[in-house]
C-alpha cells in the first residue's frame, strides 16, 4: 500500500495481484483519475477511470519501477506498428485540394 503522499499525477502504480498498471492523469484531495494497462500485454483498457484517493492507495503495491515502464512503453510502441492508423483529415483535406487544383504554368 502507498503512502498518501506518494500519491501524484504523471506517476504509473502497480498491483501485482490483478497484474495491472494505473497511469494516473489527475488527483486531488478526493478522487483519482488513471488510465488501467494489462502488464502481461501492455494494453490499455482505453478511457479513463476514477475512483477515490483512499480506494486507489489501498489498491496500489507501489509506484512503477523504471523496468515496468519500459514494458509498457515497449508494448505501445510495439501496438502504434501493428495497429494500422486512421488518416488525418486536415491531411486529406489538404491532398484532395492540391488535386482539385489547375496547375497554371507561367512562362
Amino acid at each position: 500500500m502507498l503512502r498518501k503522499q506518494d500519491l501524484s499525477a504523471g506517476k504509473c502504480y502497480v498491483n501485482y495481484g490483478s497484474k495491472v498498471a494505473r497511469a494516473v492523469l489527475a488527483a486531488n484531495d478526493n478522487i483519482v483519475t488513471f488510465i488501467t494497462y494489462h502488464l502481461d500485454t501492455g494494453n490499455s483498457c482505453g478511457s479513463a477511470s476514477e475512483c477515490t484517493k483512499s480506494d486507489f492507495i489501498r489498491w496500489a503495491d507501489h509506484e512503477a519501477t523504471p523496468t515496468e515502464l519500459a514494458k509498457l512503453q515497449s508494448h505501445e510502441a510495439e501496438a502504434l506498428f501493428r495497429e494500422p492508423q486512421a488518416p488525418n483529415r486536415e491531411a486529406l483535406a489538404y491532398s484532395a485540394e492540391i488535386n482539385t487544383r489547375k496547375h497554371v504554368h507561367v512562362k
